[in-house]
């Protein structure tokens, strides 16, 4: 289950929430108290999260969340620990709670050129003078950062680890949700980026925040410049992702799986250890670990050889 919680600043209790959402539907405790944001997914209490799905029974027994925002339509009954807030359009209430509980955090704050004063930077880190460093950022031994290279708050990245030039770490995906009357919302980016050691990253890479769990990054993932890797992707030990790849937003990436240049994955999509994915390729289906992939969209292809770094001789 998933650990990120953004943590308020001042709790809340569900009753509060509800006042302030139209013709909501309050159903258990209303004075359950939030003190913080998380997934639906969370393994902490006394949280605030959403469901949309229509039958959204198994998934509210499955969360330890205590206060979940639900369709108006959904027949569920919330566990005696728990209240539903139920709603027209959940994704709006949501972002508009968001916004109320968490105001100015839905996109993080732009970095000025240099080391913010609060950043914890290892002695041996070695940062381009032109590069932006965020508070609240980490950075580890002998990591090298490249010249305009933008690492937003709530990153943190492990030693011997390369950002290229103007690459991009911490901004936010695309992410947004439309209102029956036609506004079109932001989702909040709440989570950050969690960057393990060893790991390269190329120039004009960008690795996005999470929304409401971090994007992470194994030890020894290799990235290539102009890579998009968007928000809450897991990424594991030892992936290679050539350049211009698309990873979209959850898909979960597993240990040695290596993408050929300009290889999209669909969001939500899992590969497991191993699978090789041919350049240009458009993966739509999880796969199973070793397979190899090609087309658009990806389909098998036994025949398909490990690619790499190896140059031809």
């Amino acid at each position: 289950m998933s650990t990120f919680v953004h943590k308020l600043t001042n709790a809340t209790t569900a009753r509060a929430i509800a006042e302030r959402l139209p013709s909501a539907t309050v159903k258990g405790d209303p004075a359950r108290p939030i003190r913080g944001i998380a997934a639906l997914s969370s393994a902490e209490a006394d949280v605030l999260t959403f469901c949309d799905a229509v039958d959204a029974s198994d998934r509210l027994r499955a969360t330890r969340a205590s206060v979940v925002i639900v369709r108006a339509n959904a027949s569920t009954t919330p566990r005696p620990d728990q209240t539903i807030i139920a709603v027209d359009d959940v994704r709006a209430a949501f972002i508009g709670t968001v916004a109320f509980l968490a105001p100015n955090a839905e996109r993080p704050i732009d970095p000025a050129t240099g080391i913010d004063a609060s950043a914890q930077i290892d002695a041996t880190a070695s940062i381009a003078a032109s590069a932006c460093i965020a508070g609240a950022v980490t950075i580890g031994p002998r990591t090298r950062v490249g010249p305009g290279a933008v690492i937003y708050a709530d990153c943190k990245v492990g030693s011997d680890c390369v950002i290229g030039p103007n690459a991009v770490v911490g901004w936010v995906g695309l992410a947004y949700h439309d209102r029956e009357d036609g506004q079109r919302l932001f989702f909040p980016h709440l989570a950050g980026v969690r960057i393990g050691d060893g790991v390269d990253i190329g120039a004009q890479a960008c690795v996005c925040r999470g929304m409401l769990s971090h994007t992470e990054i194994g030890d020894d993932v290799k990235i290539g410049s102009l890579v998009y890797v968007s928000h809450g992707v897991v990424i594991e030990r030892g992936a290679w992702l050539s350049a211009g790849t698309v990873v979209a937003g959850h898909a979960a990436i597993g240990e040695r799986v290596l993408l050929g240049i300009g290889a999209t994955v669909i969001d939500n999509v899992k590969l497991d250890a191993g699978v090789l994915v041919g350049g240009g390729s458009v993966v739509t289906k999880d796969a199973p670990a070793g397979s190899k992939l090609y087309g658009v969209p990806a389909h098998p292809a036994p025949a398909m050889r490990r690619f790499g770094p190896t140059p031809r001789g």
